[in-house]
């Protein structure tokens, strides 16, 4: 294992970013709350993977799964909350691929469902005119780059932390809030 002056202080931002994404969650509503927490608690254990040298097989595990539970995340708070069966199918899906890449070794297997997950993180963001979670989309897609370039290693560890306070900032929150505001106010007009 090559020697990475910076792996180590990364992976401890990566931990402390899922602490707090965890707590930033609390206001938000249980459909986005539930899965950014349990994406938050993947990322945490991807960071204390770091600490003990298993953080490229950690990674090639955690990176999809975490990446689909933000995008059924990012999707309850700015476009449209999936249905059950649907996050269990890309939860399912994103288990898949990260499966296929930890036992066949090919990394790329591993980062298809991530690469996706950023792609509809992006879409949803723009649908809700949010300006971080847009930038946490492209911070997923690029954590998944530099993995495929240097393994679990500093960047990918601060991308995958730019990805949860993206995500977790109180901005989620007020634009969650607005379009609640929106939508009580065309009941309100639908009244009339």
């Amino acid at each position: 294992m090559a020697f990475d002056s910076l792996g180590i202080p990364a992976a401890c931002a990566l931990f402390g970013a899922a602490i707090a994404a965890w707590r930033l969650a609390a206001p938000l509503r249980a459909a986005a709350r539930l899965y950014l927490r349990f994406a938050a608690m993947l990322f945490a254990s991807l960071g204390a993977a770091r600490l003990l040298g298993l953080a490229d097989v950690a990674a090639l595990f955690l990176l999809p799964l975490g990446s689909a539970s933000l995008m059924v995340a990012a999707l309850a708070l700015f476009a449209r909350p999936l249905p059950v069966f649907a996050i269990c199918v890309v939860l399912v899906i994103a288990l898949a691929g990260g499966l296929a890449g930890l036992v066949s070794g090919v990394a790329v297997l591993a980062l298809v469902p991530l690469i996706f997950a950023g792609l509809v993180i992006i879409a949803a963001s723009l649908n809700g005119i949010a300006v971080f979670p847009i930038l946490a989309g492209v911070a997923l897609l690029a954590a998944g780059l530099a993995f495929l370039q240097q393994g679990a290693q500093a960047g990918m560890f601060l991308f995958c932390a730019a990805v949860l306070m993206g995500l977790a900032k109180p901005s989620a929150l007020a634009v969650q809030n607005q379009r609640h505001a929106r939508a009580a106010d065309a009941a309100i007009r639908g009244l009339h």
